[in-house]
């Protein structure tokens, strides 16, 4: 009877400790401010383990974690707090909002751009989006734009806010498969520009600008030039005003066919305590 009731003891406690730990919330959730002061404590005082940009190193990868994906805020916390000894991962001295901050920083590494406030305006940013920025030439959202170029009516809620910022800057590094530009020569004369949406042996087919899809065969065919770079501008960041910039990507960081999505991420959180 003494080890059935220390062992239900050890459940009660357990369970009490899980569900204080899933009541404990972040003040600081999303906050810009707390990002940036979250990532320069990270880099005095975590980076010679986890790495400058929490990539890992002699402590694991922070860097789009699923992992901490799955952590309440209280989890967090108390991670940061009292480290993991076993680990070898010591606590942490800093009082309480400093390490609320740490924890801001390190949930936004994994967390998706919706649930981010990053800096600019929605409004100015769909502006940038259909003229400035070109963007729907290629790109559709919500069936409006162009079909070229990847659908982003989701791309807040599937990307990071660096996946998404580096997206848009650098697009040669980060290909989207089925969106590979090609040039096909026909026997007649014929040229056809745009995407391959599928290549083999036998056919190619090539969706153009227009959102036409040439179904062609490889007897009517001269050449096939593929495109060693993205079809997406890589000059952004010289095109576009330091605001623009910023404007553009907070438009697109709302862009999710889910607006529940920090309510959802907050409940599948709280449901893994129990």
């Amino acid at each position: 009877m003494r080890i059935v009731f220390c062992l239900a003891f050890c459940v009660l406690s357990v369970a009490a400790q899980n569900k204080e730990d899933s009541e404990l919330s972040n003040p600081y959730e999303g906050q810009t401010t707390a990002i940036e002061a979250g990532q320069k404590r990270f880099r005095e005082g975590c980076a010679a383990c986890h790495g400058a940009n929490a990539e890992g190193g002699r402590g694991p990868n922070l860097a789009e974690n699923q992992d901490l994906k799955r952590k309440s805020d209280g989890q967090l916390f108390k991670t940061i707090r009292y480290g993991i000894p076993a680990a070898g991962m010591p606590p942490s001295p800093l009082p309480d909002n400093s390490i609320w901050e740490l924890a801001t920083y390190v949930r936004s590494l994994s967390a998706s751009a919706y649930e981010l406030s990053m800096p600019g305006n929605v409004d100015r940013g769909r502006t940038v989006y259909w003229s400035k920025g070109g963007c729907g030439d290629c790109h559709a959202i919500r069936g409006q734009g162009g079909l070229i170029g990847p659908d982003l009516t989701n791309i807040g809620a599937t990307r990071t806010a660096k996946q998404l910022t580096e997206g848009v800057l650098h697009p040669d590094q980060h290909p989207v498969e089925g969106f590979r530009g090609v040039t096909v020569i026909l026997k007649d004369g014929g040229r056809i520009e745009g995407v391959a949406k599928n290549y083999s042996n036998y056919s190619v087919q090539v969706l153009d600008r227009q959102g036409e899809l040439h179904l062609l065969q490889k007897g009517d065919i001269r050449q096939v030039e593929f495109q060693q770079k993205s079809l997406m501008p890589s000059n952004y960041g010289q095109t576009l005003r330091e605001e623009e910039l910023q404007d553009l990507l907070a438009f697109l960081s709302k862009q999710s066919v889910r607006p529940d999505l920090k309510e959802t991420r907050a409940s599948s959180r709280h449901s893994g305590d129990n």
